[in-house]
């Protein structure tokens, strides 16, 4: 099936038209509201026409009202209740010995399916590992690898190499928040579990290598995860240092199962928080620039 517009239904609102982010849609030369042959192929199936259409009119080839849309509810959170819910959340790194119910993670994977993404088709995966013991069979590799961080870094010629492959920005994170962490041995095992923290459950954001925007895709499904987490009494952190390892060291990506043509972009691991925080910590905020109107 092809995309179309049903013009027995159709109200000529032309809203559609409006909202498609590609300027797939437009009205010919009888007022019918109609899809751009030759732009057809650029349609990002974001289903926005299909979601303002107040008639049901617009049809994308996949998407589905029934299977795909449904209707807004009326609540909207107001903008005190919001801020409120955002300085609650904290990064939490201490977890009760308590298991986290499928039911509740699976709350969490649902609300990925409201974020934004960056490009059709959408090609981030996702691995839950809700097996504590799993996760313990990692830490020893990980934590070998931080040894290697080390290593790397004090080496000039690794270092410089490094650099050229993972680029300034990855490279002076390493070297000046890593780095630094472990080589006073933060995340070597005999000082107890300073990389997952004891958490009972973790989620990993993966795709293939060169997949469209799926850096910036799991970044942002990451959030939504942790936010939709705190709404439920749980508490989140986002750990790189696991992704890294998934991506470095073979035996951590099998422990995971995750598909060696793919890399692991974030780590969001998942528990009870054992601890009640009594306040928020004021974050510095950089320089901003207005540009006002006249």
């Amino acid at each position: 099936m092809k995309n179309y517009i049903n013009e027995e239904i159709c109200s000529h609102c032309k809203l559609c038209i409006q909202v498609c982010p590609c300027n797939c849609i437009e009205a010919n030369a009888q007022d019918e509201t109609i899809f751009i042959a030759e732009r057809e192929s650029i349609c990002l199936k974001c289903g926005q026409c299909m979601a303002i259409c107040p008639s049901k009119a617009v049809q994308i080839d996949g998407v589905s009202y029934s299977e795909d849309l449904f209707d807004l509810p009326e609540y909207n959170v107001n903008e005190k209740e919001f801020l409120k819910f955002l300085s609650a959340r904290r990064s939490v790194r201490n977890f009760k010995d308590k298991p986290v119910p499928d039911e509740l993670i699976q709350k969490i994977l649902e609300s990925v399916w409201y974020a934004p993404f960056g490009s059709h088709p959408e090609k981030v995966q996702i691995t839950v590992i809700n097996n504590r013991k799993k996760i313990e069979e990692s830490l020893p590799y990980i934590s070998k690898f931080m040894d290697g961080v080390v290593s790397m870094i004090e080496n000039p010629i690794a270092s410089f190499f490094a650099k050229r492959i993972a680029g300034e920005e990855t490279f002076n994170t390493v070297k000046n928040h890593l780095y630094p962490i472990s080589k006073l041995g933060n995340y070597k095992l005999e000082y107890g579990d300073r990389i997952s923290r004891g958490a009972p459950a973790l989620i990993i954001f993966h795709a293939e290598k060169g997949a469209e925007a799926h850096t910036n895709n799991s970044l942002i499904y990451s959030t939504y995860a942790m936010l939709t987490a705190h709404s439920l009494g749980l508490g989140t952190t986002m750990i790189e240092i696991i992704s890294a390892a998934i991506n470095k060291v073979k035996e951590v990506r099998n422990i995971f199962q995750i598909p060696k043509e793919n890399e692991a972009v974030m780590s969001v691991i998942i528990g009870y928080p054992k601890y009640k925080y009594k306040r928020a910590v004021k974050r510095a905020m950089q320089e901003i620039d207005w540009i006002k109107r006249l």
